[in-house]
């Protein structure tokens, strides 16, 4: 019974998590007053909802619409925090930048935590991973003013994998599994502290620059 534009409106959202209007209007073929429409008769459904407390709008599915789609929500039992949504959006951002701007990341897509997860790994906040053209790309997104010894700390932290997840065994770290390390924020000057702090330590890392959605 759903129109081919909320179809995939719900789709995206299932991948997302949470997502502004214009990241939904990128992830498909259709028009801003299509989605707008779309998302319109989603919200009369009860199969999304939205953050209003700021502009752009978040939005993400209600428990009814991650039934529709077989979409288990791990925020059921509890409200999520604004900073777990705008860190999603800010991720899909970071995606969008890295397709936009640089021509060998045309495709790319990052992995949704409980892929990691059944993998046997545990990534922290900020810590995303996706594979472009057979190599694994970490990710580490700056949108909170984190100091830049994270960096050195996230490639290095051992990870044990959840039990509840994975029935991997062995401890691993991001060092030993990536092809290419990027370190993204979405404060300019966040950024150059983060490339000095990668230059004085000797890192193979590159920086990214992702505008800040609601700077």
């Amino acid at each position: 019974f759903l129109r081919p534009a909320e179809k995939v409106i719900l789709d995206n959202i299932k991948r997302l998590g949470y997502a502004t209007e214009e990241q939904l209007v990128y992830w498909s073929t259709y028009h801003v007053s299509t989605v707008s429409r779309a998302l319109s008769s989603l919200q009369d459904l009860k199969f999304v909802k939205s953050e209003k407390a700021v502009r752009p709008n978040i939005w993400k599915l209600t428990w009814k619409g991650g039934r529709v789609i077989d979409r288990t929500l791990s925020w059921n039992l509890r409200k999520p925090s604004w900073s777990v949504m705008a860190h999603a959006v800010h991720r899909n951002q970071c995606e969008i930048v890295l397709r936009e701007e640089h021509p060998d990341f045309t495709d790319f897509m990052f992995l949704d935590r409980q892929d990691l997860f059944r993998l046997g790994l545990n990534p922290s906040h900020g810590e995303h991973w996706g594979v472009q053209d057979e190599k694994i790309i970490f990710v580490l997104l700056d949108d909170y003013m984190m100091g830049s010894d994270r960096i050195t700390q996230a490639i290095s932290r051992k990870q044990r994998a959840n039990k509840n997840q994975s029935n991997f065994k062995n401890t691993v770290s991001w060092s030993t599994l990536f092809n290419r390390f990027i370190v993204a924020s979405t404060k300019k000057e966040q950024l150059e502290r983060h490339h000095r702090w990668i230059n004085r330590n000797g890192l193979q890392a590159e920086v990214l620059y992702v505008p800040g959605i609601w700077d």
